[in-house]
C-alpha cells in the first residue's frame, strides 16, 4: 500500500469551491486506489483557520479530516521537527517532523514549494498534484 503524507495546501485546494480541481482529482484517485493518506493532527487546526477565513461551516473541517488518518502530535514528531536544519516555516517543520516519525520512506504531498524542497532534501519522495500533468494518478 502506498503511503502519502498530505498537507493543508493540497487538502484546502481539494475542498474549496474555488480550489484547484487537480488536488481533488488526485485525492479522489488516491482514495480509489487504496492509498493510505495521513497527516498530522495539526492539519485540523490549519483547516479550521482556513474555514473561518473563508466563512465555511466547521463541518467542512470534519469532512476534510475524515479523508485522512491523523497522526497525534507528540514529542517524537516535535523532536524530529526541531532537528530539521533547513529553513522551513514552523508548521511545515512540524508536518515534516511528523512524517519523519511515521515513515521516512513515505511520499510527501504538498503544493508548497519550500516544503517540497526541504522534504526532498530530507530524502522523501515528493509530489505536487497541482503541478502534475492533468493525469491525476497518484
Amino acid at each position: 500500500m502506498t503511503l502519502f503524507y498530505v498537507d493543508a495546501s493540497v487538502v484546502g485546494h481539494a475542498l474549496l469551491a474555488d480550489g484547484d480541481p487537480r488536488a481533488s482529482a488526485w485525492l479522489n484517485q488516491a482514495s480509489r486506489d487504496g492509498c493510505h493518506l495521513i497527516s498530522s493532527r495539526l492539519i485540523r487546526l490549519e483547516l479550521t483557520r482556513l474555514a473561518r477565513r473563508e466563512g465555511l461551516a466547521l463541518s467542512w473541517v470534519a469532512e476534510a479530516a475524515a479523508r485522512l488518518d491523523l497522526v497525534t502530535l507528540d514529542e517524537a514528531a516535535l523532536g524530529q521537527a526541531e532537528g530539521i536544519e533547513q529553513h522551513v516555516k514552523s508548521l511545515d517543520a512540524i508536518h515534516l517532523g511528523t512524517a519523519l516519525s511515521v515513515d521516512p520512506a513515505l511520499t510527501v504531498v504538498s503544493h508548497d514549494g519550500v516544503m517540497l524542497r526541504v522534504a526532498d532534501e530530507l530524502g522523501f519522495p515528493t509530489l505536487d498534484p497541482l503541478a502534475a500533468a492533468s493525469d491525476p494518478d497518484p
